[in-house]
């Protein structure tokens, strides 16, 4: 019988219930970080074991350095309204050809042109997301090789019937990726410009 080659090693996985890991609370942080992907210099990389030198568990689950932006390139921030954002990875695909995809869901109360403008930017275009969840752990949409995408199913703008509703933007957007990973980096130098 053939041996099978193992990356990683399999250890107990406990209640997380320290002190610092007690604090548990949903939904994400009322702000990511984007931009363009082709503006991006230097990708985290994914952390790679052997069957010599298996990962461990934590180290199976983070991107490996920062996110750098090119010379002359920054990141920007979106703002939005506060409990209406959520971020998903999910498992996809058939036996033999798994992967995961992450879905960010965001809601900026009001049409505003800067928010159409905005999905003018981006539509078709391949981008780059920083989700931050409130348990202030980060994650990465977008690699070397891929980036997110504004998905089409998304509801869009709209005003609402009645006086009550809220005339709003709903935007959802979609990165598919071999494996899951939180993100360890740079969240803050990316957001400004890098001199030559």
């Amino acid at each position: 019988m053939e041996e099978t080659t193992r990356c990683f090693e399999l250890s107990d996985i406990d209640l997380a219930l320290s002190c610092a890991e007690q604090d548990n609370m949903g939904g994400i942080a009322p702000s990511v970080i984007f931009g363009y992907h082709e503006d991006v210099a230097t990708w985290p990389t994914r952390p790679g074991g052997t069957a010599t030198s298996p990962l461990t568990l934590d180290a199976a689950g983070a991107l490996v350095g920062d996110l750098v932006m090119k010379t002359g390139a920054r990141a920007y921030r979106f703002e939005f309204t506060d409990d209406t954002g959520s971020f998903t990875i999910k498992p996809q695909g058939e036996a033999g050809g798994e992967s995961f995809v992450s879905e960010l869901n965001i809601t900026a109360a009001k049409i505003r042109k800067k928010i159409l403008g905005f999905m003018n930017a981006v539509k078709g275009r391949k981008i780059f997301f920083l989700v931050q969840d409130n348990n202030g752990q980060w994650y990465l949409m977008g690699d070397k090789d891929h980036g997110a995408r504004m998905a089409a199913d998304s509801d869009g703008s709209t005003t609402g019937a009645a006086y009550t509703e809220r005339n709003q933007t709903s935007l959802r957007f979609q990165y598919n990726s071999p494996r899951a990973f939180v993100y360890e980096g740079d969240t803050e130098n990316l957001l400004t410009a890098v001199e030559g």
